[in-house]
């Protein structure tokens, strides 16, 4: 019966843990030529439906269509609050007081624009097919 429990226990932990996110945050010292796009959603503490939504959907996007490139680390995603000590250096580059979603392009390791989507955001949450679609245009025409 023990040995039941035990192997029920750590299938349940295997798949929790199975196809979830690697998060990871740029920094000068850990970036890599291959690195082309880091993508940083930024939230209060205090979180309101939509500001989960796009989250949620953010997350559903990278985790359907960009598993290879986040492997890879082409791609980097982070959730982070802008109201924690330790975030406070990135959100103030990204002037991101609230919700926000913020997209870094690099080349050759450099990094070369910011673009705040966080209005894009708002507006096409609502509307979770246009707001995947639109999504992965947006990240395959920096990636690929």
């Amino acid at each position: 019966m023990k040995k039941v429990l035990l192997m029920m226990a750590i299938s349940i932990i295997t798949s929790m843990s199975y196809g979830q996110i690697k998060e990871s945050v740029t920094t000068e010292k850990n970036i890599n030529a291959n690195l082309k796009l880091q993508i940083y959603y930024f939230h209060l503490s205090n979180r309101c439906h939509t500001c989960t939504s796009i989250e949620a959907e953010l997350r559903k996007v990278l985790e359907s269509f960009f598993t290879k490139e986040l492997n890879a680390e082409i791609l980097r995603f982070a959730v982070l609050n802008c109201e924690a000590k330790e975030n406070e250096a990135l959100a103030k580059k990204y002037d991101a007081y609230g919700a926000t979603l913020a997209f870094t392009i690099f080349k050759d390791g450099k990094e070369i624009k910011k673009i705040d989507l966080t209005n894009w955001a708002f507006s096409k949450v609502n509307k979770p097919d246009v707001f995947a679609s639109e999504l992965k245009q947006k990240i395959e025409e920096i990636i690929r």
